[in-house]
């Protein structure tokens, strides 16, 4: 074996540092100082060495020899452990230097005198003993096990070139399959269904995810089709993340709903009317009602929409098909072989090495047709480009001995030769789910809180080296870019199970619901996030003694609005405390941490800290001996109002992230942290506010994004030179902002912002509150290229606009709120100098908002071409005075807002002789002009009346003009229509609305008349239809008149009488209806005579109508129904009388004060199906379910709100739901006792709010009710949570 090409060994670079440590001067001075006896540091040193020696040949020999394996184990945890104790020595001699620094004289002595009754010290010869003896005994197993030294691990450091993967949207033999799948996608043969499902199959690994992306990116197919959007959707499936990425895929930004009644609402609002493409990645679930349930939205798409499913199991792809299925085949191996040396060679030609493409071809035999295996092995070979190493590779044993593995011996192999520095690396990546999204700057953070990258003696680069070893293994093809999140990154499934495999028992990670009996000596320990993580789910945590990490993680990224989650207050109480070498601990996301402990300063080894997003209020000072601290993760902590004290202790800080807090000046002495690298807000104080600034100055390290806040509190301009923005070349991001108050001294504001110029590299620029009458002559300097985006906000005071438009790559421009600016002209786009290029030459995107003494919008002088050549969205909000014409000529303009703009356009609506073509270029609009919004802007409505807008699609009125007839000339492809607050609107035009509209809201036009029979009976493509306080002559509804009629809402509605079955209507018009909802209509309502024939209504809402009186005949034949909610419904006396819909989840009820139910025909109890009962203002109704026991035992969550004289609760209706997860109740004034019988013991969660004598009666403890509660988990008593 000498002579092969061995893989580096995994302990291989924790051994070299643990040499260096012991052998460092620094360590063996510490040892003589404390009277320690540091002979034991060179006899550590010596063994290490020994164990080094043998460790490649241990690598190799450990695949064959299950004692190797053992012993290699053993080892692993002795040089853990190994680790932990000179880290642990480490902390207490940086404690000591920097406490050194901070201490009086008296106190030296002190601290002097006290070191020998330090029970640190007095142990620590006995715990290096111990340590020394365990790596001794192993040494000398090394004979025995026949471990020799010298045998070298060959491994080429060489750097990749390229990120080929990031260009690798090339699929590899896989051109027929590519053809098939994109004819199919390019043709508008849609099935029965109208949207077609198409899946691909195959084995993990074979290229299901790589072709899909190689469709999903295709220019042509992109063009094709108005919408596309990817989810992953993973073996952990869930409805609500699968809707929400697919509509955030679409808007380009977070979603925040988490309802998913909602959630689809929202989908079928993207996609209505539109022509879309979804892939949806990786489907496991072949449960029909799920796949039913995320499908829904889809069927509101436009007639030739696709949708892509990858998927293992055969069983998925019957279930979701509406067409052929297609099966991905192994590659061939030639295919193989160009895959695989497309990799090795980054691209080059092949050609070039015409001795190595046999043994080349050789080795793309043992791919098993698997791309991925391909890739990952060419990722290996072109780290190793030479006869000698592929024939090595080609000829090991490996390829045999790792067939009996879980993992893929290709996969295995390329493991097994990554260079020993990111063999750790890639281990850690196995806390993470399948399917995770991960950020590479949150990667590198906890690779260096790890010690995975060698800290250089000056302490910088760390992050550029992280960044390396990422890159790294993201052209090794063992990372992959997500299509979800442009910075995302996300792992395969079968490199995932190889992270997995190679990690052991040193990494753990607890996939929800999936209990496990975890390892006691494992390091690294994530866990999937539950709402209420309670003690019992932290239980087997509490054993593990030797963590260095503990990360709790969630597939959903956080958005404001997102259900609370809770931990057990145990986790700081009893878990924390017992882990003494823990180095990353993350909080994120849970609400009820409020604070941290005073002990948390006991943890020197900690590294790397996450509260973002919790309620924490404080941070106590004890956090400033956490000298290694390097990230402290602080982001949307709401209720922080202040930093810690000694801050400027924590002289290892590198990221310290204060977004979205509420902290209100910075601690003193920031300029010491030097090691600090990205700090996203500096906050200046009333106090400090001048010298505060010039703190930033001695952070020279800054980059990325930071936030000067309160720029007001800066008393001489000459101070904030200090900061030396100028000099910070790594800062991309900068936002200067001042405070809410008008300034005092725009003189002195004008100074500050001078002398606040940032590094021409910037890339993004916010000014807000700056209270200067003009901008300094850098902003809108051409020096600043790389400016994309920029946003000059509540700038107040200015009378003009910066020269924006000479920066050559500005990308987006917002300006707002700027209430002194009356013009804009020539200063905007070339300012007081000749300019010869073209201004505002890259503009996409540009706002104006709440703008109100701005009066006129001057062309660019002496251009006979377009101010906004490349411009496609224009927004004005807010700009009363703004007169004059829009800019001419728009090319490229897809979106136009206009709201609230009154006199723009003027002249057209006095003179109405005048077309629209003399005030505006329309030909340039003809043909890029997607969506219009026109909100309280009369001179703008003769756009409507012109034929020019032939490519309008989404079209919205707001406040129409005093004209009684609208003479819109539609475009023919027009989709979505809104109108609202056309109150003197009277109709419609004589020739109708277009076919091919799919959406149409009306709202507050109550003078317009509805559409006539003729005209309805032409919109066949219609899917969603609100009417809103609308069209008060309409009397009856015509059910069954729109043939794809999907969504119906009508509310406020004055006159209406019944919904009936339209003239000439056919029940298989009814077929696509999914929702109907019917609400506040003061006339009694009747529906069609023997129910609704509507078989696939889901969601069925009736509210406010006080003087209904019968509900739907027959409702439970309808068995596709999920939601029914009824509320405020005073004379409806019965209802369901042959019994509820069989299959229902959701049922909410109240203000119905004449229903009685009745066991006989409500069947209640047996909708095995329904998770949620909510019953509101329904006293008696409350009491006869409960007494009666109606409800079903399956019931998972229980609501009752709104019960004013309700004063107790009847017990056996509750006993009974022996499934009931989460009960709430909430403003019931009255309520004073829970059942004497108790709870159900199947609660996990309760929660009391706006019911004061109950949440007296239950405080914790102390309460009168406590013992019928204390058994639950997790208990929410208004603000207060217990768990």
């Amino acid at each position: 074996m000498a002579g092969a090409l061995i893989g580096e060994a995994f302990l291989s670079a924790s051994i070299r540092t643990l040499c260096d440590k012991v052998s460092s001067g620094e360590l063996v001075d510490f040892f003589r100082r404390k009277k320690l006896d540091h002979s034991l540091l060179e006899k550590l040193k010596l063994t290490l060495l020994i164990l080094h020696a043998v460790l490649n040949d241990a690598e190799e020999k450990q695949i064959v020899n299950p004692a190797v394996a053992m012993w290699l184990n053993e080892l692993k945890h002795a040089v853990f452990d190994a680790e932990d104790l000179l880290d642990e020595i480490d902390a207490e001699v940086l404690r000591s230097k920097v406490e050194a620094e901070y201490q009086t004289k008296k106190t030296q002595v002190w601290n002097f005198l006290s070191t020998s009754l330090n029970p640190f010290y007095q142990g620590m010869n006995g715990r290096v003993q111990v340590i020394f003896e365990r790596l001794e005994h192993l040494a000398k197993q090394k004979d025995l096990l026949g471990l020799i030294g010298g045998v070298k691990g060959t491994v080429s450091q060489r750097t990749p070139t390229t990120s080929f993967v990031e260009h690798e949207f090339s699929a590899c033999g896989r051109e027929r399959d590519e053809k098939k799948l994109k004819r199919m996608l390019l043709s508008d043969n849609a099935s029965s269904s109208h949207i077609s499902v198409i899946p691909v199959v195959g084995m993990g690994g074979v290229g299901k995810t790589t072709l899909a992306r190689v469709l999903y990116n295709d220019k042509k197919i992109k063009k094709h089709f108005d919408v596309t959007a990817w989810a992953c959707v993973s073996e952990d499936f869930d409805d609500i993340r699968v809707t929400k990425t697919l509509i955030e895929s679409i808007i380009s930004k977070p979603c925040s709903l988490q309802d998913m009644s909602l959630l689809q609402v929202e989908l079928r609002e993207q996609v209505r009317g539109k022509r879309f493409l979804f892939v949806l990645d990786d489907l496991w679930n072949d449960n029909y009602s799920d796949w039913d349930l995320v499908r829904a939205p889809f069927t509101y798409g436009a007639r030739g929409s696709k949708v892509i499913v990858t998927t293992r199991n055969e069983s998925v792809a019957s279930l979701v098909h509406t067409g052929p299925i297609h099966y991905l085949r192994h590659l061939l191996d030639e295919d193989c072989w160009l895959l695989l040396s497309k990799h090795a060679f980054r691209n080059e030609n092949p050609s070039a090495h015409p001795e190595l493409e046999e043994i080349g071809k050789q080795i793309a035999r043992k791919c098993d047709g698997l791309p991925l295996a391909a890739k990952a092995l060419g990722g290996l070979l072109g780290c190793n480009v030479g006869y000698k190493e592929w024939s090595h590779i080609l000829k090991n044993n490996l390829w045999e001995t790792l067939h009996d593995k879980s993992v893929l011996p290709s996969l295995r192999l390329s493991y097994h030769y990554l260079p020993t520095y990111l063999k750790q690396c890639f281990a850690y990546f196995s806390i993470f789910p399948k399917d995770y999204q991960f950020e590479k700057e949150n990667i590198i953070q906890l690779w260096m809180a790890l010690g995975l990258i060698p800290q250089a003696k000056s302490g910088k680069g760390l992050e550029e080296l992280g960044g390396r070893y990422f890159d790294e293994l993201l052209s090794r093809s063992l990372l992959q870019r997500s299509l979800i999140g442009k910075s995302s990154f996300i792992m395969h499934d079968l490199i995932n199970d190889l992270a997995m495999f190679v990690s052991g028992e040193f990494c753990f990670r607890l996939d929800e619901g999936e209990p496990h009996e975890v390892p006691k000596r494992v390091r690294h320990l994530s866990y999937m996030r539950g709402r209420f993580d309670t003690t019992a789910k932290l239980k087997p945590f509490y054993e593990i003694k030797c963590l260095r990490t503990v990360f709790p993680m969630s597939l959903s990224p956080y958005y404001e609005g997102s259900k609370g989650l809770y931990v057990s207050i145990k986790v700081l109480e009893d878990l924390l405390p017992a882990q003494k070498c823990l180095r990353v601990l993350s909080l994120a996301r849970y609400k009820n941490i409020t604070q941290l402990p005073d002990n948390i300063g006991k943890h020197l080894s900690l590294r790397y800290i996450d509260l973002s997003y919790t309620a924490v209020k404080t941070l106590p000072n004890t956090m400033c001996e956490l000298y290694n601290l390097q990230t402290l993760l602080l982001l949307g902590c709401s209720s922080l109002v202040e930093l810690p004290a000694d801050m400027r202790k924590l002289i290892n800080l590198r990221l310290l992230d204060i977004r979205e807090t509420s902290i209100k000046e910075m601690p003193v002495q920031m300029g010491r942290l030097k090691s600090l690298r990205t700090l996203t807000a500096f906050v200046l104080g009333k106090s400090t506010g001048s010298s505060g600034i010039g703190e930033l100055g001695q952070l020279s390290n800054l980059r990325g994004k930071l936030s000067i806040l309160n720029l007001q509190n800066v008393v001489n301009p000459m101070d904030a030179l200090g900061a030396n923005l100028k000099d910070k070349k790594d800062l991309h991001e900068v936002e200067l902002a001042w405070g809410h108050e008008d300034a005092n001294d725009s003189v002195k504001e004008r100074h500050v912002l001078e002398s606040l110029q940032p590094s021409v590299n910037l890339v993004k620029l916010t000014i807000r509150f700056y209270g200067g009458t003009r901008f300094p002559d850098w902003l809108g300097d051409t020096s600043f290229s790389n400016i994309q985006v920029m946003r000059l906000s509540k700038c107040s005071t200015c009378f003009s606009l910066p020269p924006v438009g000479r920066l050559p790559a500005l990308k987006e421009l917002y300006i707002e709120m700027m209430k002194f600016v009356a013009s804009i002209g020539v200063e905007f786009y070339v300012g007081n100098g000749a300019s010869l290029s073209q201004p505002f030459q890259s503009l996409v995107k540009l706002e104006f908002n709440e703008m109100p003494e701005w009066e006129e919008w001057l062309s660019s002088p002496g251009s006979g071409q377009s101010c906004f050549p490349r411009l496609e969205v224009l927004t004005l909000c807010n700009c009363p005075k703004l007169r004059g014409n829009l800019p001419d000529r728009l090319p490229c303009l897809r979106n136009l807002t206009v709201s609230n703009c009154g006199v723009l356009h003027e002249r057209a609506t006095r003179t109405r002789w005048i077309p629209w073509s003399l005030i505006v270029n329309t030909e340039s609009l003809r043909r890029s002009l997607r969506t219009l919004t026109i909100n309280g802007c009369p001179g703008l409505s003769s756009l409507l009346e012109t034929e020019s807008l032939s490519s309008l699609w989404r079209l919205k009125v707001q406040i129409f003009s005093s004209t009684n007839y609208l003479q819109p000339h539609f475009s023919n492809c027009l989709g979505e229509l809104i109108l609202v607050n056309c109150a003197s609107l009277l109709s419609f035009p004589r020739n109708g609305l277009p076919t091919s509209l799919t959406f149409l809201r009306i709202q507050n036009c109550r003078r317009l008349e509805f559409l006539s029979h003729e005209m309805m009976a032409k919109l066949k493509s219609l899917r969603y239809l609100e009417l809103f306080k609308s069209c008060d002559s309409l009397r009856s509804f015509p059910l069954g008149v729109f043939p794809e009629l999907s969504n119906l809402s009508i509310r406020g509605s004055k006159n209406l009488e019944s919904l009936a079955i339209g003239e000439g209507a056919d029940d298989e018009n009814l077929t696509h209806l999914d929702r109907l909802v019917i609400g506040n209509c003061p006339n009694p309502v009747s529906f069609p005579h023997g129910g609704l024939p509507t078989p696939k209504l889901a969601h069925f809402i009736v509210r406010g109508c006080e003087n209904l009186k019968l509900l739907p005949d027959r409702i439970h034949s309808l068995t596709a129904l999920q939601e029914l909610r009824i509320y405020g419904l005073p004379n409806v006396e019965s209802f369901a009388e042959g019994g509820l819909p069989p299959n229902l989840q959701s049922f909410a009820i109240g203000g119905c004060e004449k229903l009685r139910p009745s066991v006989e025909y409500w069947g209640l109890q047996r909708l095995v199906s329904l998770r949620t009962f909510r019953i509101r203002s329904s006293e008696h109704l409350l009491e006869t379910v409960l007494k009666e026991q109606l409800l079903p035992t399956t019931l998972h969550t229980l609501q009752i709100y709104e019960m004013r004289s309700l004063k107790s609760l009847e017990g056996k209706g509750l006993q009974h739901l022996t499934c009931l997860q989460e009960l709430e109740i909430s403003w019931c004034y009255s309520l004073e006792f829970l059942p004497n019988e108790g709870l159900p013991a199947s609660l996990s969660f309760l929660s009391i709010k706006k019911c004061p004598s109950l949440s007296k009666r239950c405080q914790e403890k102390t309460g009168e009710e406590w013992s019928k509660i204390a058994h639950i988990p997790c208990i929410q008593i208004d603000d207060q949570v217990i768990i």
